[in-house]
């Protein structure tokens, strides 16, 4: 080649090509690398030493994220037939399943508003996306797997016309409560304290639970023959996600739920409270606005966004936890979305697995009997 014509490619391609990609790296250093966020360890909370394991793991995501689809899934199995990292079931993730969903006509429209190229672009630039100002995001909305194109709210009014089944479930909550108070009479250890899907060895004192779908979306077949009429309820619910997590969920006095974020933005929180003994002194935060829980209403939220929880009254809290999909997606998007969905929960198979086996672990080792945790009348004095 002569001269001329390499140095027309170098000043031509080479060096503009590799200017843009240093511009790149160092924007994406600038911004992530400050992300006052981490997903893996309590939100807004997390110490500064784990704030860096955040920026290092999006680093990890950028690189693996951007390896074609072979090449990809050949590095991922030598990796984990190393086994240099102990456990590494997490790198069975599906890639290519999360990038799919942005054929949804609405999550295609949302990515082209906000830049998003491919939606595994979120998982090592969560802070620049949830950044740009726009009905898709906010700066609190951190979930694992973002899914652009649904308007973020925080809170849904109580009758909300996008949810009409609201007012049939609340009719059934007294079925409901009695199905649960019954399961915490025969089978008061069913309801375990939570463990942390992160680590599988973090508990949350205070908090507990009674699955009947897992957090990696694992059905929890027996308790759902405990609670059958609550089952059967759910699923007649429209966009029920019955590979969501699902449970009842249990606050004791002084429990506090740190600042952490949900799976994604593309699904609907919905809290039916069946025990609420002191309506204002439980107290949600999620994103920038608060609420309580009322017991027989409804409460509709976007656990996408950073949220807490406070339980400062005297007595138990219990709530029925699930997801629905998120009003904002059509149909035409949700054939695309939910077999792709299925296809990621199917690829955390092993994570679930093990959370089922640690979880089991410690709800053997508890020694709480049901009334040291059901506290429904005032603690008597001695």
């Amino acid at each position: 080649m002569a001269p001329s014509a390499v140095a027309t490619l170098l000043y031509g391609v080479v060096y503009p090509v590799s200017a843009y990609i240093l511009f790149r790296l160092v924007r994406f250093y600038v911004v992530e690398r400050n992300d006052p966020w981490f997903w893996g360890d309590f939100g807004l909370g997390a110490p500064r030493s784990h704030k860096v394991i955040h920026f290092l793991l999006k680093c990890g995501a950028l690189v693996v994220s951007n390896i074609p689809s072979g090449p990809r899934k050949a590095l991922l199995r030598a990796v984990k037939q190393s086994k240099l990292f102990g456990d590494a079931s997490a790198l069975d993730f599906d890639f290519d399943n999360y990038d799919r969903i942005i054929k949804a006509p609405t999550v295609a429209k949302g990515a082209k508003a906000i830049g998003m190229r491919k939606l595994s672009e979120w998982l090592y630039r969560p802070r620049h996306f949830s950044t740009i100002e726009s009905v898709y995001t906010h700066p609190y909305c951190r979930p694992i797997l973002y899914i652009p194109g649904v308007r973020m709210k925080p809170f849904y009014p109580p009758r909300c016309k996008d949810f009409p089944w609201i007012e049939k479930l609340e009719a059934a909550s007294s079925i409901i409560q009695e199905e649960f108070l019954r399961l915490s009479e025969t089978n008061p250890k069913a309801v375990g304290t939570y463990l942390v899907p992160e680590d599988m060895t973090t508990k949350v004192e205070g908090w507990r639970t009674f699955f009947l779908v897992n957090p990696q979306g694992k059905q929890m077949v027996e308790n759902q023959k405990l609670t059958p009429k609550t089952w059967e309820i759910l699923n007649t619910i429209p966009g029920f996600i019955p590979s969501n997590m699902t449970m009842f969920s249990v606050l004791t006095p002084g429990a506090e739920i740190l600042s952490h974020c949900g799976l994604t933005n593309a699904a609907v929180r919905v809290h039916l409270p069946i025990i609420v003994p002191e309506s204002n002194k439980s107290v949600i935060r999620v994103g920038p606005k608060v609420r309580t829980w009322e017991e027989g209403k409804v409460l509709c939220f976007n656990d996408a966004y950073d949220h807490q929880v406070w339980q400062f009254g005297t007595k138990t809290r219990v709530v029925l936890f699930f997801d629905v999909w998120h009003p904002d997606l059509t149909p035409e998007d949700l054939e695309v979305i939910q077999e792709s969905w299925d296809n990621i929960k199917l690829s955390m198979g092993k994570v679930a697995d093990e959370y089922e086996k640690m979880s089991k672990k410690m709800i053997e080792a508890d020694e709480m009997e049901k009334d040291d945790w059901l506290i429904t009348e005032k603690p008597k004095t001695t």
